[in-house]
């Protein structure tokens, strides 16, 4: 499996845009979070009633938009009908929730840009409607070019072993630990198909010990990390540790204070 075209000694991915400061997951987020000129955008993936593949972290509509119901009972049309910045405050009032075509196309203009793409309908809660929307999802990223510099991102191990046995090593995939995090029924090592994994912390320590980050890099499997709040303390610890890319909320932050230290541009 090649490695990603990395051009850091740390990668920063902006976590659903510039998601601090703009609401998440929208056009309004990526505009602003390009302007930063981030190593990585981090989105989520969801398909609608119809089978049109839109961008919202979620499961349901409630949090992010002015609706209710959860995304796969809506059309396009009803998605796209919603208030999806309001919640962030009046100045994104209006806001669409975008399509997965509307974001790839945009970021044609942004051929180095690499994506953390994950996807959000998985087997265990909607069964046969994940696999499809996992395909057409793949099926967008090879027409627009962008699988070669992205990872698939999937809470569901059922899912990730799925797309390792189906695509095979051309879909890096980016996995969490520890493994039971993705639920039940999965039947192989994370390890043994994953690209990355995202190290997540233990009730009372937010940086796991560097023997998991070793762990991960023995297997040839890259540690990534994210935090909700962005800090130094975290990122120091992080850092020692071995991870190689940090998620973000906050990318200026974090791209400025990698730059302090000497590993981002």
């Amino acid at each position: 499996m090649s490695t990603l075209p990395y051009r850091n000694k740390i990668s920063v991915a902006a976590h659903r845009g510039n998601s601090r400061y703009f609401p998440e997951n929208t056009m309004a987020a990526f505009r602003s979070a390009v302007t930063l000129n981030p190593d990585m955008v981090e989105i989520d993936l969801h398909m609608t009633k119809d089978g049109e593949i839109i961008l919202m972290h979620d499961h349901k509509v409630d949090r992010t938009t002015n609706g209710t119901g959860f995304i796969k009972d809506f059309t396009l049309e009803e998605i796209r009908q919603l208030d999806a910045g309001s919640w962030k405050g009046e100045q994104f009032t209006g806001e669409k929730v975008p399509t997965f075509l509307e974001f790839l196309e945009f970021f044609k203009d942004y051929p180095d840009m690499m994506f953390n793409v994950e996807l959000k309908d998985y087997p265990a809660m909607s069964g046969e409607f994940a696999y499809e929307s996992a395909k057409k999802s793949i099926a967008l990223m090879d027409q627009y070019g962008i699988t070669e510099r992205s990872v698939i991102n999937t809470w569901s191990g059922v899912l990730n072993e799925w797309i390792d046995e189906t695509y095979g090593k051309r879909i890096r995939i980016h996995a969490y630990h520890p493994q039971e995090l993705m639920g039940a029924d999965q039947k192989r090592f994370v390890y043994d198909y994953a690209y990355c994994v995202c190290l997540f912390g233990t009730s009372g320590v937010t940086v796991v010990e560097k023997k998991f980050f070793d762990f991960a890099k023995s297997y040839g499997v890259e540690p990534w990390v994210y935090y909700p709040k962005d800090g130094a303390e975290n990122y120091d610890k992080a850092i020692e540790n071995g991870a190689v890319l940090f998620t973000s909320n906050d990318p200026k932050w974090a791209m400025d204070y990698l730059r302090e230290k000497g590993l981002h541009d």
